[in-house]
Formats: C-alpha cells, sequence, structure tokens
C-alpha cells in the first residue's frame, strides 16, 4: 500500500490510521475515519514540530515520521503479544516521492527547452523600439528637410533631401546599434531561467533524498523493533512450555498432558515470516500477523 495524500474533508481507513498514530502522538483526536479541522490542525502542529513544511496537508514525508513514530506511541500496558499484533498492524507504508512530480515536470522542461537563439521579429521590446526609432527618424527628416528648404526659398532639393535622409539613418544606426544590447538582455534572460530550474531541481532532489533517508531510518527502527518483540515473544512461549512440561506431577503420578500437535517444520520462524513480510511477498498476503499464519499453517497440515 502506497502512501495516500489526504487533505481536509477526506475519509476512509487510512484516515483513520492517521489519526490513531496521531493520538499515539498525544494528539487528542476522534476515532472516526474524517480528516477533520480538528485533524488538520494535529497535523500542522505535528509537522512543524518535526521540521516539516506545516501544510495541514499529509504526504509521504508526514505519513514516514508518523510511521517511525509507532515504536514510540504503543498503547501502556501491552503484552509482549500485544505490541507485536500492535506493530503487525501498524505497519508503515510503501514509500511514495512528495517531490517526484515536480522533479519529472522540471525535468521534462529542460529537455524540451530549446537552445538559446535570437530573433528581434520575436522580440516585443525591440519591436516597439524599431517603432519609436523609425517614427523619429521619420519625424527628424522632416524636420531637417523643412530647415533645408528654407534656404532655398521653400524649395525641396537634393540638399534638403540628403540633409533629410541623414538624419533618418541616424535614428536607424542607434537602432541597429541597440541590436547587440538586445541579444545580451535575452541571453541573461535565458541564463537566469536555466539557472532558476537548476537551483529548483537541486532543491526539490535534495528534499526527496532527505525524506527517503528519513523514510529508510523509520523502517529500520520499526523492523529492528518488531523483530525485537518477534524473539521476546518466542522466548516467553519457549519458557511457557519449558515450565509446562517440567512442573511437578500431579497427585495421582500422571505427568501433565502434553500439548497436542506439535507444529510443523515447514512453518516459517517469525524472523522468515517477518523478513518476507516486509519484502512483500505475495504468499504472506492474506495474514495480517504472525499468529494468523502459524494457526493456518497448522490447519493446512494437521
Amino acid at each position: 500500500m502506497a502512501y495516500l495524500n489526504m487533505s481536509i474533508g477526506d475519509t476512509g481507513e487510512e484516515v483513520k490510521t492517521l489519526k490513531q498514530l496521531l493520538r499515539g502522538a498525544g494528539y487528542q483526536l476522534s476515532d472516526d475515519d474524517l480528516f477533520d479541522e480538528d485533524t488538520y490542525k494535529a497535523v500542522n502542529e505535528y509537522q512543524r514540530a518535526n521540521g516539516i513544511a506545516p501544510t495541514g496537508e499529509i504526504g509521504a514525508s508526514t505519513w514516514a515520521k508518523l510511521a517511525g513514530s509507532i515504536v514510540n506511541s504503543m498503547p501502556s500496558g501491552l503484552d509482549t503479544a500485544g505490541k507485536v499484533k500492535f506493530l503487525e498492524d501498524n505497519r508503515p507504508k510503501d514509500y511514495a516521492s512528495d517531490y517526484t512530480k515536480r522533479i519529472d515536470e522540471l525535468v521534462e522542461k529542460a529537455l524540451a527547452r530549446e537552445d538559446f537563439s535570437y530573433n528581434p521579429a520575436n522580440d516585443s521590446m525591440y519591436q516597439q523600439m524599431k517603432d519609436e526609432q523609425t517614427y523619429l527618424g521619420k519625424r527628424a527628416m522632416e524636420d531637417a528637410m523643412g530647415a533645408a528648404s528654407a534656404l532655398s526659398g521653400g524649395y525641396v532639393n537634393s540638399f534638403a533631401q540628403t540633409a533629410g535622409e541623414h538624419a533618418y539613418q541616424n535614428y536607424m544606426a542607434q537602432l541597429a546599434g541597440s541590436m547587440d544590447d538586445m541579444y545580451n538582455l535575452a541571453l541573461s534572460a535565458y541564463d537566469a531561467e536555466t539557472r532558476q530550474m537548476e537551483s529548483e531541481l537541486k532543491a526539490l532532489s535534495d528534499a526527496e533524498e532527505k525524506a527517503y533517508k528519513r523514510y529508510l531510518d523509520d523502517v529500520e527502527e520499526y523492523t529492528k523493533t518488531l523483530e525485537y518483540y518477534y524473539k521476546k515473544l518466542l522466548d516467553e512461549q519457549a519458557q511457557a512450555n519449558w515450565n509446562q512440561k517440567n512442573a511437578p506431577r500431579s497427585y495421582s503420578g500422571a505427568a501433565p498432558k502434553e500439548e497436542e500437535g506439535k507444529q510443523p517444520a515447514n512453518i516459517l520462524t517469525p524472523s522468515e515470516f517477518l523478513r518476507r513480510k516486509v519484502a512483500g511477498s505475495a504468499d504472506l498476503k492474506g495474514y495480517a500477523t504472525y499468529q494468523d499464519y502459524t494457526k493456518a499453517m497448522k490447519k493446512k497440515y494437521a
């Protein structure tokens, strides 16, 4: 089962599990399956207290942290068998990243990005500048031609036309000179976007790496704790069997009757059961606990 992203208003067994874990962490919540306002506030406070972005919503990072806290949230008063069952019932979920979708989007965007090129026809800033310079150039040309014509009694002559063309070309030269500036501005913007994408991708990758390491640490802690209680339960059962076998004989002199039906040799040990269960063995999916497994196997091989 993978982590589910959950938020206020959601319902279901996953929400019920979430609230159970939050109660184990010290939050006072109802035991129903509604992600209500109280749950939202508890999640927000839990995230803030554990160095997770306080969104009030549930993702892989929060699930992983809560799963790791199972070890310290077992109800008091449980015997060893009860602790084993509690841990089995609250097995950590499979890891699912909060960051994969955004990382994939960024990588896809980077791969689809074209190499830098500059076309003034597609540059709105350049086109605006071109329009302004053209307008000013025409105005300057008209003014120059008017001034030159006035010297010859108001008649337009070759001198006036030359003066006008010269004034116009001055503005066009300024426009051409600005091309390099516009190119450099466009290149600078392209490079800045590249650096922004690289920075965001690194931040997401770092966050993903930390979240996954935290998840692995939590699963390792959970697995070691469950193995410990499995072994402890076996020791207690072995001690109980020894005590029964070596109990004083009754007054009639008859030895106490031994437990009927020895455990078949081909039943997995608790440690092997746990190892295969954690690895996701399909043969063990139907068994929630080791007790369920051994009961079924004894019935099968009876």
